[in-house]
């Protein structure tokens, strides 16, 4: 396995990007919209279409001992364990990222995505970005033939954070050979409520598992690798393990991000970009204003800056997405929302 390679150049200050999910029933719909409005076009994941493009069954390829029944539910299979375990071991320390590439009932949206950008070099036209679920999200979606969750066999979970790990690699390998500079997104939805009553993950939990698959990416070839987080978890836990971007839902969790203004300072100082989440999707309406969102933005830099924070690095390392959740939204509103991050851009950049 070699070194970790060192980070290309993070993208310019307020580029605009998307989370994945999209409505959309044509992919070219998808990709002549992103083309059109985002800085850094994503691969869509068409859930309307297929739900094989859903996250959790677009990550099942490569990770050891996993079943998919006919109801596409996904679980640890009852048996051969240890021998799937050694298999899949033999595999990821060969080197070969093929085992890990997306299954094909699961790769329409990226494929069609590939297959753009390198038709038409003005796509992108540096940056293209995909994502992947978490390892964690994962391991708590899938459960155990006793009926715990995959996330508290350690065993499990380290195959796992591994698997994911080289599938960003996959993704990451694929964008290169586009010839554009990747960001992968490692979504970890499952993070949200971290450190609250009801989350049974320990601190060491989240360090190691979503580091393991940080590091797994990195090994493979140059990446920017992002974090993703719908809701409120601990943003100075996250900005140590490894990442180059943090995303979190600006309009609904500003506050909150805000309260870890050590870690984040240190994070930017080391390298890593805040992506806001500005436009919101649940509110989203024909009265979202840009100047509002704008604003917002510039509020969370004033908190960051009266805690100790630079207010010229805050705006250097600052990139703008929508909130999650585009999927599960009319193809109007997916379209207006997207169509007001380069509006946010332009007023911030002013």
């Amino acid at each position: 396995m070699t070194d970790t390679i060192s980070n290309p150049t993070l993208p310019p200050p307020f580029s605009t990007l998307a989370i994945g999910s999209v409505p959309y029933l044509e992919p070219t719909e998808a990709l002549d919209l992103m083309a059109k409005c985002l800085d850094i076009p994503a691969s869509p994941q068409l859930v309307r279409i297929s739900p094989w493009e859903d996250m959790i069954l677009g990550a099942v390829s490569g990770v050891p001992a996993i079943l998919v029944d006919d109801h596409r539910t996904v679980s640890v299979a009852p048996e051969g364990r240890e021998e799937a375990l050694a298999q899949f071991y033999e595999s990821y320390y060969s080197g070969e990222l093929a085992p890990f590439a997306l299954d094909e009932r699961s790769s329409l949206g990226f494929e069609s995505f590939i297959q753009r950008a390198k038709a038409d070099p003005a796509f992108g036209p540096k940056y293209l970005k995909s994502q992947v679920v978490g390892p964690l999200t994962f391991g708590q979606s899938v459960k155990m033939p006793g009926g715990q969750s995959l996330v508290d066999n350690p065993d499990l979970l380290e195959a796992v954070s591994l698997a994911i790990g080289a599938k960003a690699a996959w993704l990451a390998q694929r964008i290169r050979e586009a010839g554009r500079t990747p960001i992968v997104f490692i979504d970890e939805p499952g993070l949200t409520g971290y450190g609250s009553a009801f989350s049974t993950l320990s601190p060491q939990m989240v360090v190691d598992s979503l580091g393991t698959s940080v590091k797994a990416a990195k090994e493979k070839g140059q990446a920017l690798i992002g974090c993703h987080v719908c809701g409120n978890t601990d943003w100075g836990l996250l900005s140590g393990v490894g990442l180059d971007i943090l995303n979190f839902d600006a309009h609904a969790y500003l506050d909150t991000v805000c309260l870890y203004p050590r870690e984040l300072g240190a994070f930017l100082e080391e390298g890593g970009a805040l992506a806001f989440g500005v436009v919101p999707t649940r509110e989203f309406g024909p009265e979202t204003d840009p100047s509002r969102l704008a604003g917002l933005v510039r509020d969370g830099w004033t908190s960051l800056a009266k805690k100790g924070l630079s207010p010229k690095l805050l705006a250097e390392r600052t990139l703008l997405t929508s909130a999650c959740g585009l999927g599960s939204l009319t193809e109007a509103q997916a379209t207006g929302i997207l169509e007001i991050l380069p509006k946010v851009a332009s007023l911030l950049a002013a």
